[in-house]
């Protein structure tokens, strides 16, 4: 910047907006035109006056003005690389993946929150927001490789995503927009929007997320120990099963004393290659089960360790979502999803009766009756949920 400064002194009464410093002020000339500014006395940062329209050519600001040209140009270069792919609306990722962004978001893209539009994977990956690290991984994964989350620096190793994705038509939505689109789905209590298309796809998750608590369980039980442990899909096929009929809290008990009577036989390993231990504590279920089966045993029941804490994923679905309590744990899973399920399922098929459409409005909500407003004809139904 060609200046010609006509004078300078110490203004003690002002202070760097960057640094602190006491600041100069200074009296210029550019081409016969009159220029008054600040500059601080330690890092050379100026402050024009409002009405001018010179810019601070510092360190600190040519780097700042560097950093928005390349995050600009990079943003340029994905709009043009992503014109022929497919972006998926929000509304077309499946309900586990719609659960999984809320739990990552939440607590990241708030108001009152200051961030910025990606996420920094290597900030978050290791809060407890999933019931354990394997299972947030393959979420992970199959995210990146259904494009819904995009390395920042394309070509590069990186763990800084951004999120491709449309919402209400748009591309580019704000991480705070989607995360506000998800809390409506989740936390009205289905009053503005449902996050899922048929009741089977909330009790397939439902099912997962607690079989994930139950490997964190077995996880959390051995690490005293030093033994690594971890779920398989013929583990996880089993422990299905064993929902079907039992609580998780009786899956915790059988566990627990599947693996103390390992653990005194010493028959676990330090490692678990090729998912020894994880075999070993599937056939010593088996027995149990079948010995249990067969003599009529009763089965006791051990309620959720308080000191394994609880997933942000399983938080928002069991309680906020699903609206159970600590019974979820205790007793057997379909005498939980037969509380819900009828509410569920209306939601997922309701429509219309005067248009057909399914974009209806929660007007009045109660137990076991709601009355809906057709968004598109104005239409009001009444309608029993059980």
């Amino acid at each position: 910047m060609d200046l010609q400064i006509l004078q300078k002194q110490l203004d003690e009464s002002s202070h760097c907006p960057l640094c602190q410093a006491s600041m100069y002020w200074v009296e210029a000339e550019q081409y016969t035109q009159d220029i008054q500014f600040h500059e601080c006395s330690h890092c050379q940062h100026r402050v024009f006056q409002q009405e001018s329209k010179l810019n601070c050519h510092c360190a600190q600001c040519t780097a700042a003005r560097k950093k928005q040209t390349q995050q600009t140009r990079l943003q340029e270069q994905r709009k043009y690389s992503t014109k022929d792919e497919v972006i998926y609306s929000l509304n077309q990722l499946s309900f586990l993946h719609k659960l999984f962004l809320l739990s990552l978001l939440d607590h990241y893209a708030r108001e009152d929150v200051q961030h910025d539009e990606v996420i920094h994977w290597e900030n978050v990956k290791f809060h407890h927001f999933t019931p354990n690290y394997l299972f947030q991984n393959q979420l992970l994964q199959s995210l990146l490789k259904l494009g819904v989350l995009k390395p920042q620096n394309t070509g590069i190793e990186t763990e800084h995503y951004y999120l491709n994705i449309r919402l209400d038509g748009y591309s580019d939505p704000s991480l705070y927009s989607v995360a506000q689109q998800l809390r409506h789905w989740f936390y009205e209590n289905l009053s503005l929007g449902i996050p899922f298309k048929t009741t089977d796809e909330v009790k397939d998750a439902m099912y997962l997320v607690l079989y994930q608590e139950i490997v964190q369980f077995m996880q959390f039980y051995c690490r005293t120990w030093g033994i690594q442990i971890a779920g398989s899909r013929p583990f996880q096929s089993f422990c299905f099963r064993l929902m079907d009929s039992l609580a998780i809290g009786q899956i915790y008990y059988l566990i627990q004393t599947a693996l103390e009577y390992l653990y005194k036989q010493k028959a676990l390993q330090p490692r678990n290659d090729k998912f020894i231990n994880t075999n070993l504590l599937k056939k010593t279920l088996e027995q149990y089960r079948e010995r249990s089966l067969t003599e009529h045993w009763e089965t006791s029941t051990l309620p959720r360790p308080h000191n394994i804490p609880l997933s942000k994923m399983s938080d928002i679905l069991l309680f906020k979502f699903l609206g159970y309590d600590e019974n979820i744990f205790i007793q057997p899973i379909w005498k939980s999803w037969r509380k819900i399920e009828p509410r569920l399922n209306f939601y997922s098929v309701k429509r219309c009766m005067y248009c057909g459409s399914n974009d209806l409005m929660v007007e009045y909500d109660a137990s076991d009756y709601v009355s809906l407003i057709c968004r598109q004809c104005k239409h009001q139904d009444h309608y029993f949920t059980r």
